[in-house]
């Protein structure tokens, strides 16, 4: 079923859909899509809900901070925006 999926696109190695095995969250989201690229901004991650809302997750401060982080559920996407020099 297409909905047992979550879609990681923008700047991470490899994007694409990621099988959604069980609980997760978006740092194992990103890692399971083979990490950042050195051009992603990690501050300024777009979170979109299989319903259409939409959160933008700083991961730079949940990477300091695990109690910030944010569960991932199947049908949602997350967009790694590029960072601007």
């Amino acid at each position: 079923a297409p909905n047992r999926y979550y879609y990681v696109s923008g700047e991470v190695r490899k994007p694409g859909p990621e099988p959604y095995l069980g609980e997760t969250d978006i740092i194992k989201a990103i890692s399971s899509a083979g990490d950042f690229t050195e051009f992603a901004n990690k501050r300024n991650v777009r979170l979109t809900r299989a319903n259409g809302q939409t959160q933008v997750v700083n991961v730079q401060k949940i990477i300091n901070n695990e109690t910030l982080n944010v569960p991932v559920f199947p049908g949602d996407t997350i967009v790694v925006k590029r960072r601007w020099f």
